[in-house]
């Protein structure tokens, strides 16, 4: 017992420290590759072969919220990759394509087996937490709604969701990532620019 007590100390003593800094901007890179990650996998996903080779206009007047900027890019750019011909005005397009967020944001869990860090009365430092099993998951998650009209008929209305996922998992001093979707999107991305060379 006297054994098996000492060697936990020693783990315990063994255990490192990690911190992440947290950015000036109002979210974290990490958070943003999350959320940019989640618009293309829901865009991926879009397939309207009606505008093929049609003119559209993009109506984004539905789609408000902080962090739209990139959805409004990413949409044109599909658009345009399958085949559309995006107008500036409503009344030159054969088809309007309305698009609309319903939910665009981060999920965080944080699972701990150990102790986690406590206050410490009259002092501004807690006691440090001591961890033996940690696991932190990080998500972005999309839904998009995207709307097709011609002469004022719905021609369809679809649901497109979108998810983005980076696990961590800390044992003792050791870290292990059994899901990074920011590192496979980089990935990708470069080996996508490496063949148009």
């Amino acid at each position: 017992m006297k054994q098996a007590i000492i060697i936990s100390i020693l783990l315990f003593a063994l255990e490192g420290c990690t911190t992440r800094s947290v950015s000036n901007t109002q979210r974290t890179a990490i958070e943003q590759l999350l959320l940019s990650g989640a618009v293309d996998n829901a865009l991926s996903k879009v397939q309207l072969p009606q505008l093929d080779g049609a003119k559209i206009y993009l109506d984004f007047s539905n789609l408000q919220g902080y962090d739209i900027e990139y959805i409004k890019s990413a949409v044109k750019a599909q658009m345009a990759e399958n085949g559309s011909i995006i107008v500036e005005k409503a009344e030159e397009a054969d088809y309007m394509v309305g698009v609309s967020c319903g939910a665009f944001g981060n999920e965080y869990k944080e699972s701990l087996l150990g102790i986690p860090a406590l206050p410490v009365p009259g002092s501004p430092v807690p006691l440090p937490e001591l961890s033996l099993l940690k696991g932190v998951e990080q998500d972005g998650i999309i839904k998009l709604l995207i709307a097709v009209y011609a002469d004022g008929e719905v021609v369809s209305a679809n649901h497109y969701y979108g998810k983005a996922e980076r696990d961590e998992i800390f044992f003792l001093w050791m870290r292990s990532q059994p899901k990074d979707d920011v590192r496979k999107g980089w990935e990708a991305a470069d080996e996508k620019l490496k063949t148009k060379q």
